[in-house]
């Protein structure tokens, strides 16, 4: 697949996610596209890495997957609870869950001590589809303690009690406060009974707390946590902490920020040190506040414990926290360094330069594209409810953001509560933007060399280039973070710095590293491949350093023993290797093939997943469940049971693919750009190919030979095309029977318009063959674009296309595959060709009862541009003249009644 080409399948997928219902089919064309290699993340469901099975590690790969791979690499690992936050992580699932059951709890607890004429308070009114959706300020631990609290009062006083019927109203209003408004339980006074007052005392200040009256809440944590008879003494404690710490996140005065993340560390230290109970919490609590206050303390700490530390309960806390520091300290440092150079640079080198965007807005902008932040937006509206577009109020956020976060910073944004319609729309766009994230998250989803992947929360480095010498000392004093920096760099040392750590700590993360950085021409490449060798089969390090060390045989002209290593490495490697590795070594091999048998031995890949219509990633049994679970009746004018049985229908055909091999896009292109037709038929018919490939290499042969005019070539093979394709019968008998080259060219010309997935090229993935009435004639996808010339390199420059040809290949094989391959591209892309094609057609035989059917399929074809070629194309002129000359000389054929009325002049 060539830039363009990447670009728009990207495109469409975004468009298709944003402008269409699901399963819409008026969105364009749809397809499944095999993953065969994960760049920049491991292999789906992640399971498997994080208990240590790491394949090839790459520079690539997301700074938490390389945290994950340090360990292994220095001979560490992670328990069972620890994979399974690990994999949570990698996914970018939050920390913390939304709280839904807890609230759900709270509501039932509730409803059970209603009186037969009372109702339940309408802020507990349930939302369409079973949920609850006004309660964004207050999180799951509230509404645990308020329903574990309320079953020991009834236990201790019972139901009818007034006293217990009062705390149930006074904590409804507390909770009117997590959606919005500012209702504040009424003071018990001395009537009361001290475990009410005590109580009341505590929902009080949490009423405070979710109305955004920090200091007034503090002020009444305080004074419970210093009451030694309340009940609420130590949990009170705790939330001064919370309380500093929500304020300080609010609050936009930065010295005012600075004190009161200093008091909440305060807090929190003191609270560790005097209660077991909420010690975890507490714990927590100073863990972000050191993230705020203390990052360079923090990122070391972090990167401390990642390394070395197990049995871990805020692991996957710990490894969003570092990868944030992380990027967060490369932006600035990579934006202190431009600024520096600007600085230096004489005026006469000055030009002029579009608007530079900084390092941290561009940060910024990735962290959005790779779904770390979602951004929110709203105009606030005016008194009488309307939109006031002049007070917009745009704000990013943490993916991982509660509602009640977002909420408020809204709130302190505005400077005032927020009317119901305000929050409404917040909410909404913020399930929006988390629906867009679940897309932007799915694993993998860059396209890169044939596969989709994913940057799984890291700074992209695509932009200025971070170097060694840049680093801050305390960014080095941890071996993990100096690791991931040397790793990722492209700095030219880097390949010293690894190698002098390899030696210095014996660390196999560093021999990795130093592999991967060297060259034929680096230096000691000696004693360190001797190193590499002897790494056993059964270190994790092994597939990396196996694939490293193949590379540099075949850089220093040692073929046959990069070949006898990639042999060793794939026998019995099936159960030991992640696919993505599998098929980097059969790609090396393939590389190293002595004949074509050997080539097309390894020339087949089985992906990894499948990227598939709905956006998703997965097996293609898993895309099946995710579409039919995706059955929603606001959108879609189903039954669930019709949903779901057209879904099955679309992936009937295509779930054999899940247990078969697929040509890969680099294998793809050695086929098209260098076997010639004789090269192309033979390898139909090799025993190493199955059935189900054989079949697309014939159908390409045949294909080929009609476009290059080799009616005896086409003429032979039609046999086992047949046997191939018996679907295409009905159309090629006329083919065989035809005696003058004219009526075999339209003959062909005939069966190619009949079936529209028809190419003179190899396709990869899974391949289509449909006919155009199944396809109800919608041809945008149809037929075969023109090999481009052209690519585009990594710095977006449109440079001369080469593909290296296989050595088995003769040059005279290599000669003709070139010829051929110039006739094709001056042939130019399907559609138009066709079309032109068929006007001739009409023109030379108008009496064939086949010319009406074929200008009709040249109508619809050329109605629009084609999907997937290098650009726009289409052919309005021919579209017209087959279109007219349909009208006019068959004014009542069935084909002529299908064309779509005229527009009136």
């Amino acid at each position: 697949m060539n830039f363009s080409r990447r670009a728009l399948a990207v495109m469409l997928a975004v468009l298709f996610l944003l402008n269409c219902a699901p399963w819409a089919r008026a969105c364009g064309p749809s397809s499944i596209e095999p993953v065969f290699v994960f760049h920049e993340s491991p292999d789906l469901p992640f399971a498997e890495f994080t208990r240590g099975k790491i394949g090839i590690v790459q520079p690539g790969f997301g700074r938490k997957t390389l945290v994950i791979a340090y360990r292994y690499l220095n001979g560490g690992s992670f328990n069972a609870d620890e994979q399974e936050s690990l994999v949570d992580a990698l996914r970018g699932k939050a920390p913390e869950d939304e709280g839904a059951e807890a609230l759900q709890a709270w509501v039932s607890a509730r409803k059970e001590f209603l009186r037969a004429d009372e109702k339940l308070p309408e802020i507990y009114a349930e939302r369409r589809g079973g949920n609850y959706d006004f309660f964004p300020n207050c999180t799951k631990n509230a509404f645990e303690v308020a329903t574990a609290t309320l079953k020991e009062r009834v236990a201790s006083y019972g139901t009818e009690d007034r006293n217990v019927r009062d705390w149930m109203v006074a904590q409804d209003a507390v909770f009117q406060n997590c959606s919005g408004g500012a209702k504040i339980p009424d003071e018990i006074g001395t009537q009361g009974p001290p475990w009410l007052r005590k109580d009341r005392d505590y929902q009080i200040a949490a009423a405070e707390f979710y109305s955004l009256n920090f200091d007034q809440a503090r002020q009444r944590f305080e004074s419970i946590a210093a009451d030694a008879e309340s009940p609420w003494q130590e949990t009170a404690h705790y939330l001064v902490a919370r309380t500093l710490l929500r304020q300080a996140s609010l609050t936009g005065d930065q010295a005012k920020k600075l004190k009161l993340y200093q008091r909440a560390e305060a807090v929190s230290q003191d609270l560790m040190g005097q209660s077991q109970k909420f010690y975890h919490a507490a714990r927590k609590l100073l863990a972000l506040v050191k993230y705020r206050l203390h990052p360079e303390e923090r990122v070391g700490e972090l990167a401390r414990t990642l390394a070395n530390q197990s049995g871990s309960e805020t692991l996957r806390q710990d490894l969003i926290d570092y990868v944030w520091l992380l990027d967060r300290f490369e932006a600035r440092i990579v934006e202190a360094e431009r600024k520096r150079t600007e600085v230096l640079k004489p005026r006469s080198e000055e030009k002029p330069e579009p608007p530079f965007i900084s390092a941290e807005v561009q940060a910024r902008n990735e962290a959005l594209q790779r779904g770390d932040l979602i951004h929110l937006g709203v105009a606030a509206k005016k008194a009488d409810g309307t939109p006031d577009y002049a007070n917009y109020v745009s704000l990013d956020f943490k993916y991982d953001a509660s509602e009640t976060e977002i909420l408020q910073a809204f709130e302190m944004k505005l400077g005032r509560k927020l009317f119901d319609d305000e929050a409404k729309e917040i909410k909404e766009r913020h399930t929006s933007s988390l629906e867009l994230r679940q897309w932007l998250t799915s694993p993998n989803r860059k396209w890169d060399n044939g596969g989709l992947s994913q940057y799984e929360g890291d700074y992209d480095r695509s932009g200025d280039k971070l170097k060694l010498d840049q680093l801050p000392e305390f960014l080095r004093a941890d071996d993990l973070s100096d690791w991931i920096f040397t790793l990722q760099t492209e700095d030219p040392g880097a390949y010293q710095h690894a190698l002098a750590q390899w030696h210095d700590t014996d660390s196999h993360a560093w021999l990795v590293t130093a592999l991967i950085k060297a060259k034929k021409t680096s230096p000691n490449l000696v004693g360190l491949i001797r190193d590499a060798e002897r790494v056993g089969r059964d270190a994790p390090e092994f597939p990396t350093v196996a694939y490293a060390l193949v590379r540099l045989r075949l850089a220093l002209g040692r073929n046959e023993a990069a070949r006898k290593l990639i042999d060793d490495v794939l026998a019995g490697a099936e159960d030991l290797l992640p696919i993505s590795a599998l098929n980097q070594f059969r790609e090396q091999r393939a590389r190293l093939s002595e004949g074509l048998s050997e080539f097309l031995k390894y020339a087949q890949r089985k992906p990894v997943a499948f990227y598939g219509y709905e956006g998703r990633l997965g097996s293609l049994k898993d895309l099946l469940r995710i579409g039919k679970a995706s059955w929603d009746p606001e959108y879609v004018n189903q039954s669930r049971a019709e949903y779901e049985q057209e879904i099955e229908e679309r992936y009937k055909d295509v779930l054999p693919w899940d247990d078969r091999f697929s040509f890969d896009e680099e294998t793809v292109d050695i086929l098209n750009w260098h076997f010639p037709l004789r090269s192309l038929i033979e390898a139909s018919r090799d025993r190493a190919v199955p059935a189900y490939l054989q079949r697309e290499l014939i159908l390409a042969a045949w294909t080929r030979a009609i476009l290059l005019g080799r009616d005896e070539v086409a003429t032979r093979i039609v046999p086992e095309v047949l046997k191939a394709a018996p679907e295409m019968t009905p159309v090629l008998h006329p083919y065989l029977q035809a005696r003058t080259s004219t009526e075999k060219h339209y003959a062909a010309l005939f069966a190619l318009l009949k079936f529209p997935n028809l190419s003179p090229f190899v396709t990869s993935g899974i391949p289509a063959f449909s006919t155009a009435e199944q396809l109800d004639y919608y041809l945008e996808s149809a037929w075969w674009c023109r090999l481009p010339n052209t690519e585009y390199n990594t710095k977006g420059e449109e440079v001369a296309r080469t593909i290296a040809p296989p050595g088995f290949l003769t040059r005279e094989q290599l000669a003709g595959a070139e010829r051929e391959r110039s006739r094709l591209i001056s042939i130019g892309d399907a559609k138009s060709y066709l079309g032109k094609q068929v006007l001739e057609w009409a023109q030379v035989a108008p009496e064939d009862p086949r010319v009406p059917e074929a200008l009709f399929i040249a109508a619809r074809a050329n109605e629009s541009y084609k999907y997937g070629c290098g650009g726009w194309e289409q052919d309005p002129e021919t579209q017209k003249q087959v279109d007219a000359i349909l009208r006019e000389r068959y004014p009542t054929d069935p084909w002529t009644a299908k064309l779509p009325p005229l527009e009136p002049k």
